[in-house]
């Protein structure tokens, strides 16, 4: 007996199809991404143009609050009446001339808001109240001249930290 034999034919593989079309996927999906990615950063850039350009034609006033060149002129700053930024700060204590400015600018403010309409140096005095402890913490009371024949004192605590001094104006009823 004779038998015919059919050829088998091999499953049909598509793997080939199947990597093919994976491949595909992963580039059209790189694509998407790579897109939306340069999309937004270029709105990102856009936008930092724009403030580029809002800094840069930032108009910086040139208005000065007091006339330098009138010798009977006041220093001050505008919308604060009263407040010094001459420079001159009452003298003694045990801060350094840098630390005691910024303490008197702070005692301006402070004073202005409780009453003390014109705070000047001249006439406020300085008293060490408390000596530096382990801490190097100390205690001042200004005594402000209020600029209208009257004084107020401020008690001041200075706590040194970090190589700088913070200044603190207690605010008294």
């Amino acid at each position: 007996m004779e038998t015919n034999s059919v050829p088998q034919t091999e499953p049909k593989n598509n793997r080939n199809v199947i990597i093919g079309v994976v491949v595909a996927v992963v580039l059209c999906c790189c694509c998407v991404v790579t897109g939306a990615g340069g999309y937004y950063g270029y709105q990102a850039y856009v936008a930092a143009q724009a403030a580029v350009e809002d800094i840069q034609n930032f108009d910086i006033p040139t208005d000065v609050p007091f006339n330098p060149l009138d010798p009977n002129a006041t220093p001050g700053v505008p919308g604060v009446p009263g407040l010094d930024v001459s420079g001159d700060v009452p003298t003694g204590g045990l801060a350094d001339e840098e630390t005691r400015f910024m303490a008197w600018a702070s005692v301006q403010l402070v004073g202005i808001m409780s009453g003390c309409t014109a705070p000047t140096v001249e006439g406020t005095t300085i008293t060490v109240i408390q000596e530096p402890d382990s801490a190097g913490v100390w205690r001042e009371e200004w005594s402000v001249n209020c600029g209208d024949g009257s004084s107020k004192p401020f008690p001041l605590t200075f706590t040194p930290e970090n190589g700088i001094v913070n200044v603190t104006v207690d605010i008294q009823p």
